[in-house]
């Protein structure tokens, strides 16, 4: 709820529930840290592990970065996108 009242500019009330807003949150240290993730979860489909060390973990980085946004909390980093 911090980052979609704080950064996304949803507002808060009592009866708000964490699901009632549309942020995707992911916990980790660096935009290039949720691509390998995204590419190990096979969100961009199956990669064949002998095509892997092609990927371009920086270029999907650069990417994400339109519509993600980094923030840190509590000394714990996060990647975050208002849908």
């Amino acid at each position: 709820m911090i980052i979609a009242v704080g950064e996304c500019g949803y507002t808060f009330e009592p009866s708000t529930k964490p699901d009632d807003f549309e942020v995707d949150i992911y916990q980790v240290e660096s935009l290039r840290d949720l691509a390998e993730q995204f590419v190990d979860e096979a969100l961009f489909g199956d990669i064949p592990e002998r095509l892997r060390f092609y990927i371009d973990h920086d270029a999907i980085a650069l990417d994400l970065a339109v519509e993600f946004s980094e923030i840190t909390i509590a000394g714990e980093r996060f990647a975050y996108a208002s849908r």
